[in-house]
């Protein structure tokens, strides 16, 4: 079985700013139905991930309202760096109660 999260751009833009250190950052590109994950270093890019937007709430500002899937694949299994930081920090936001 494949993980999937679906989260707002604010919300995976939080989690990237939370991995990222004086050694790796990481930048978002929303573009039409694609969110682009681009991670760097001081060296310029080490790798980069897109994502499907599949939902936009009406009437929230872009950031809060697009919603995009994010699925591990066997391809981002190979980037353990990237994906296995960034699922814990999710499965965390997903288990945590709503107010």
């Amino acid at each position: 079985m494949e993980h999937c999260y679906l989260v707002s751009i604010s919300i995976l833009e939080r989690v990237l700013q939370s991995q990222a250190d004086d050694d790796t950052r990481y930048s978002l590109l929303a573009s039409g139905d694609t969110v682009t994950v681009i991670h760097y270093d001081a060296m310029g890019l080490i790798d980069q991930f897109a994502f499907p937007v599949v939902y936009r709430i009406p009437d929230v500002p872009e950031d809060e309202g697009t919603m995009m899937l994010m699925v591990e694949t066997p391809r981002s299994r190979e980037y353990a760096s990237f994906w296995v930081p960034l699922e814990k920090m999710l499965h965390s936001l997903s288990t945590q109660p709503i107010a």
